[in-house]
């Protein structure tokens, strides 16, 4: 496998070392080991269409990344390519607000519930600002974050482990100071000890932020923990915070809010709603919002400012570009009613639940798990190779390996990808890198 991919990918590999002096970039070196150096690479392509990416061997591959998940109708999508190409006719500079943003806002709050929405540059823009408004409104200095959770690269949240005695987050990572991770506590996500921790430190907790379902552990979905959340946070003036950045536009248009019933404080947006173009989203209720820009007021009268405010900004936020883009997404989304998201999670559900199937049936230790359509496999040991044999058979998986589906994979594409998952497992147990368990060996034989 290693020589062979090596060969397939020998540009991507020529162009990362050519480049490795001057560009630094983490990902060329993500997931590092001696044994697999010779497979530490970002692919790199330069072309892209429907469920398809081109590397720069020419090579022609199934992509699972679909933008890290912010392409839902698939790439180079012409309805969406219109709407960019014509907003870049008319204006594509910043300085004065562009009037798409306030169309925006509005579209967003009648397809959400939300009452105000602000924009911002990214997810992790979103989720730094989110905290930030919860500490001001609330006066309190603690935000709560869980185990297992993705909110992006904002410092307090950086880390994977907590003081077991304080549960007051752990400086795991260089550069990530103890003192900046001081004010974040780590907890079990759907734990009762973790719900009687924010009670009994309710009067120091600004805020509880949360992916409600954890986009690196989509099996789990804990609505009963959630709504028991709601209540802990609404009785004890503490924010709740859904980052809906992945979930948000794709497991339905309202976002795990509509889907769960449970309605959060604050929520922050990103990636399908921006159709590719960068995009950060802070929503929510009014009491919160209004620490942005000092709530509503009129011309013509008395009114006032009346909120205190904090600070935020960035050169980027209400780029013409990505407003117009997500201003056609939600359109397209708003057309199909519901049925275009169902009829892409029922299609996940069903490949997911097919190939879970036959890996129990053909003895594989793997399996996937999903929530809507995004899923991950999951490979202990070395049953993680699967992921370079499958590049190796054309399906691309980033190293993160989250994995969405959009609604340019068809069923007749979902069937030859579903054969060739299935060939690359064959292909690692005929390798030695993969075992059948043992139960269900006499299966193949």
């Amino acid at each position: 496998m290693f020589e062979d991919l090596s060969a397939k990918n020998k540009l991507s590999k020529k162009h990362t070392q050519h480049f490795r002096r001057c560009l630094a970039l983490n990902r060329n070196s993500a997931g590092f080991t001696n044994e697999l150096k010779e497979l530490t690479y970002t692919l790199v392509c330069d072309k892209a269409e429907g469920a398809y990416i081109w590397d720069v061997d020419g090579n022609k591959y199934i992509d699972l990344t679909m933008g890290f998940g912010s392409i839902l109708f698939g790439h180079n999508y012409l309805p969406l390519r219109n709407a960019i190409e014509e907003q870049l006719k008319i204006n594509w500079s910043v300085g004065p607000i562009s009037p798409l943003a306030g169309k925006l806002a509005s579209e967003i709050s009648k397809a959400t519930g939300v009452e105000r929405v602000a924009f911002f540059n990214s997810g992790t823009e979103a989720v730094m600002v989110a905290l930030r408004i919860a500490k001001a409104v609330t006066r309190k200095n603690y935000i709560v974050y869980f185990k297992g959770s993705y909110h992006g690269t904002f410092d307090p949240l950086l880390t994977l482990k907590n003081n077991p005695v304080t549960n007051v987050a752990k400086e795991v990572v260089p550069g990530v100071t103890q003192s900046i991770l001081n004010e974040s506590y780590l907890l079990e996500y759907g734990s009762e000890e973790s719900l009687d921790f924010i009670k009994r430190n309710k009067d120091k907790i600004a805020a509880v932020l949360t992916e409600p379902v954890q986009s690196r552990n989509p099996g789990v979905q804990p609505v009963r923990f959630l709504k028991q959340l709601r209540e802990l946070t609404e009785e004890n003036s503490i924010a709740l915070i859904f980052d809906e950045v992945i979930t948000g536009f794709r497991i339905d248009v309202g976002g795990c809010q509509k889907y769960f019933d449970i309605k959060a404080d604050i929520v922050t947006y990103g990636k399908v709603i921006g159709g590719g173009l960068p995009i950060g989203i802070v929503a929510g209720k009014s009491k919160f919002l209004d620490a942005t820009d000092g709530g509503c007021w009129q011309y013509g009268d008395s009114s006032a400012p009346s909120v205190k405010t904090t600070f935020v900004a960035g050169t980027f936020c209400h780029h013409p570009l990505a407003m117009a883009a997500s201003l056609k997404v939600l359109e397209m989304l708003n057309d199909t009613g519901d049925n275009l998201l169902h009829n892409l999670n029922a299609a996940t559900a069903n490949f997911c639940n097919a190939l879970n199937t036959n890996f129990k049936k053909r003895g594989y230790p793997i399996s996937i798990n999903h929530f809507g359509s995004l899923f991950r496999f999951i490979t202990p040991g070395k049953t993680n190779m699967l992921y370079y044999q499958l590049l190796l058979n054309g399906v691309y998986i980033w190293e993160g390996r989250n994995c969405f589906l959009s609604t340019a994979h068809d069923p007749g594409l979902l069937s030859s990808l579903e054969e060739n998952i299935l060939l690359s497992c064959e292909q690692l147990v005929s390798q030695g890198l993969m075992k059948r368990k043992a139960q269900n060996e006499s299966l193949l034989i």
